[in-house]
């Protein structure tokens, strides 16, 4: 099943060489590491499954319960049965089972140097295992949770052989070969060094691979025991994983260089959009201005005519509007005369743009015309203008009123 873009792969040896499951799908067999790595998708989340032959595995019952306290205890035990040092070694264990004050425990380990050359394909083509864990401990997660079992399958030129003891993988060790006849002379004798380690090996049937049937008479024979097929191998329930801590970073380290580079490929979308939504709104605007210069010179005869027909009206404007008639204007001038007649008019000039009325008379009686001029709502279409007026004699002055159309 796929989650969160992630596809989860199974990879672990066959008979000879090695079998790929990817997310649940028809396994596919692959003579080499390479070529079986060559079958997993980019997004592949693996989990590589060792054969016995690449782990060294023991069994032990040490003086406690506690987790932690195991460890310590085990990693004491490695540091002395170890061929090479323990910080060179990629090592986990299980719980089988737990007295009051004691604990039997399987120990898994494996060299980092062999590590390496077995997963150096798959490191080469920039892959990492999300997981290492062992191919027996498969073979046990798909064996029943209560009872013994002896289970047998082929890995890579070898037979692989194991006893699971209530879902659990108690014992497993390779045998040289593969026919009945090496498998048969071997397996007693490993049987009977198992139950001297403590071992339950008195199994009540025997689980043997589809690719090792050949064995079925002969173990009937031998065991007088039951055979069955094992059924498809599951993820292994155990939570061993030998994935060297270096690795491990590698793997974190790919896992945000890939988190960056798909982050870095959004945003270089969006920037695209972005510069491609620009470069739209510019076309736009581009057309937009087109547009509007296209309809401003196609407008531009109408805009003369208007401003031709505007102008013939105002022309007319003293024709038309009664307010602006020449006897209008004089009307509304000789009304604004003082009472005393301290004043007079001594010239009118009109014409469309403007009219001109010239005088004589005292300077109260000249302030007091422009007051009222000013104030005359008839006039209001006009703008006043009054220069400064020129002295006489006997405090006299002359003054023009000037208005022109507004």
């Amino acid at each position: 099943m796929k989650q969160n873009g992630v596809t989860p792969a199974l990879l672990g040896p066959d008979a000879h060489g090695w079998r790929v499951s990817v997310g649940g799908a028809a396994e596919q067999s692959a003579p080499t590491l390479g070529e079986a790595i060559a079958a997993l998708p980019a997004n592949a989340d693996v989990e590589l499954a060792l054969p016995c032959q690449s782990v060294l595995i023991e069994r032990h019952k040490l003086p406690s319960t506690d987790r932690a306290e195991l460890a310590d205890m085990l990693q004491l035990q490695l540091e002395k049965t170890l061929p090479y040092p323990l910080e060179d070694v990629s090592h986990g264990f299980e719980i089988l089972s737990q007295g009051e004050n004691e604990s039997t425990v399987i120990t898994f380990a494996a060299s980092r140097a062999q590590l390496d050359t077995l997963c150096a394909p798959m490191r080469e083509k920039g892959r990492v295992p999300g997981r290492i864990t062992l191919q027996a401990l498969r073979v046990a997660a798909s064996c029943p949770d209560t009872g013994t079992i002896l289970a047998l399958w082929p890995e890579q030129g070898q037979t692989a052989c194991a006893i699971v003891s209530d879902g659990k993988l108690a014992w497993a060790q390779p045998i040289p070969g593969l026919g009945p006849d090496a498998v048969l002379g071997e397996l007693p004798g490993l049987l009977l060094s198992a139950e001297l380690q403590g071992v339950p090996a008195d199994f009540s049937e025997i689980r043997i691979s589809e690719e090792a049937g050949d064995l079925a008479d002969g173990l009937v024979q031998h065991f007088g025991k039951p055979v069955e097929k094992l059924g498809a191998l599951p993820r292994a329930k155990a939570a061993l994983d030998l994935l060297p801590p270096a690795w491990q970073a590698e793997l974190r380290s790919r896992a945000r260089g890939d988190t960056l580079r798909q982050n870095l490929l959004v945003a270089g979308v969006i920037w695209l959009v972005l510069i491609a939504g620009a470069f739209g709104y510019l076309a736009w605007l581009k057309n937009r201005v087109q547009s509007v210069e296209r309809e401003h010179t196609a407008m531009k005869p109408r805009y003369a005519g208007i401003e031709k027909q505007m102008a013939r009206w105002e022309s007319l404007a003293p024709v038309i509007e009664p307010k602006r008639y020449i006897t209008e204007v004089l009307h509304r001038l000789i009304s604004a005369i003082p009472e005393d007649k301290s004043m007079f008019f001594t010239s009118f000039l009109f014409g469309p743009r403007e009219w001109v009325a010239k005088g004589e008379g005292t300077t109260d009686a000249r302030f007091a015309l422009v007051t009222k001029l000013k104030a005359d709502k008839e006039l209001d279409g006009f703008e006043l203008y009054t220069p400064p007026e020129q002295p006489l004699k006997d405090d006299k002055v002359t003054f023009t009123v000037t208005g022109k159309p507004k």
